[in-house]
């Protein structure tokens, strides 16, 4: 197993790198972060079997190229790949002078960019390569990881063949969601070391609303899952039923991206990696709404402006931001972060359903009603 520290002073780009694809199955771990240069150094020191470095070039304390002129004189044995905002060529002339093995724009990081920039190190030998001949002793599990990197690229195996053994109950055409938590930051902070067991609860409730005779459903990685079904209408019907799920279970949103219906591998194949590609990192300005709505969600008076001033944006700036990065409008999260809250409260208290309206944001029990049978599908007298 190889060891690989992530140095970078953006806790999103920290966040993106550990999030790009399962590196255990590569034969590598991630054995720490670290926020600047000399961090890193300090990192190395206790740690000095440490043997791929991704560093960020533009950092405060100590940059990505003074720590790498350091990291050659303290211990020269980790290879260094370097990550920049930048194409200029002074930064890259620099970058590999001062030991580099590869330098990739942020603006193009991703997990094949990243994976074939430490394919090329000298002496690197990835452990995920699986003996076809050894595939019948495979779990369905194991098989339909397979199949997905195959899918996207990641593997050179045959994804028609492994799509047929990894039995998926749907049949040609059919239709897929790909699904994210909102605000990875926030699970990342949460669980630390224990994102598998966010992903094995995450599988779990996935699979209470997704029955296998009527399609499939499973995680990529703690911060992506998909679900397969024969119909649109089944699709939205099982996201809705996660969804709430997932607050209740786990305090955390979920963003989708929805392709269907594909009629054969080639379409599958296109519109799964066209729907991947579509989910970019939060940024901080839809990060800082979400944690604005969720401490001030009770509060009725609650406003568009308000958010917005607390950003200190526009109200048309943060209405068109927030709706094109997570599908949802502004006013959809409002609403289901006060359902979410109605739904708790019908369940732990004995508070009358107006009392439990004022709670939520409410100003009267008819809006509040209105509000709760459209999410839901149920009115608040009937929930429980």
């Amino acid at each position: 197993m190889m060891n690989m520290l992530i140095v970078d002073d953006e806790p999103l780009v920290l966040l993106t790198i550990r999030s790009l694809c399962r590196w255990e199955d590569f034969g590598i771990r991630i054995a720490g972060e670290a926020e600047n240069g000399k961090a890193a150094l300090d990192f190395i020191g206790s740690n000095p079997d440490i043997d791929i470095v991704v560093v960020d070039v533009d950092m405060p304390v100590m940059n990505g190229l003074e720590f790498a002129e350091a990291l050659q004189k303290q211990n020269p044995d980790p290879a260094v790949i370097f990550l920049s905002s930048y194409s200029n060529f002074e930064y890259v002339r620099s970058a590999f002078k001062s030991g580099a093995y590869e330098y990739i724009l942020k603006s193009e990081l991703d997990e094949h960019s990243l994976l074939n920039a430490i394919r090329a190190i000298p002496g690197i030998q990835f452990q995920k390569q699986k003996n076809r001949d050894a595939r019948n002793g495979d779990s369905t599990e194991n098989i339909r990881a397979a199949f997905f990197a195959a899918l996207i690229g990641d593997s050179q195996e045959d994804p028609e063949s492994l799509f047929t053994l990894s039995g998926f109950t749907v049949t040609w055409p059919f239709y897929f969601m790909i699904l994210r938590p909102g605000d990875l930051l926030m699970v990342h902070q949460r669980y630390e070391n224990k994102l598998y067991d966010f992903q094995k609860t995450m599988s779990d409730l996935l699979r209470r609303f997704v029955p296998a005779s009527l399609g499939a459903s499973g995680a990529l990685s703690y911060d992506q899952y998909y679900i397969f079904m024969q119909t649109q209408e089944q699709l939205d019907n099982a996201f809705e039923l996660f969804y709430r799920a997932a607050w209740t279970y786990s305090d955390t949103g979920f963003e989708r991206k929805t392709g269907g219906a594909v009629e054969d591998i080639a379409g599958l194949k296109r519109e799964f990696t066209q729907c991947l590609k579509g989910f970019l990192p939060p940024s901080r300005l839809v990060i800082r709404s979400r944690r604005y709505i969720r401490e001030h969600f009770s509060n009725p008076a609650l406003t568009l402006q308000d958010i917005a001033s607390y950003n200190n944006v526009s109200k048309n700036y943060l209405s068109s931001e927030f709706t094109r990065e997570t599908g949802e409008t502004i006013s959809g999260f409002i609403t289901r972060m006060r359902i979410r809250e109605a739904e708790k409260l019908l369940r732990e208290t004995n508070l009358r359903v107006y009392e439990i309206a004022e709670k939520a944001g409410y100003l009267n029990v008819e809006t509040f009603n209105r509000a709760f049978k459209r999410v839901t599908g149920k009115n608040p007298g009937a929930y429980i």
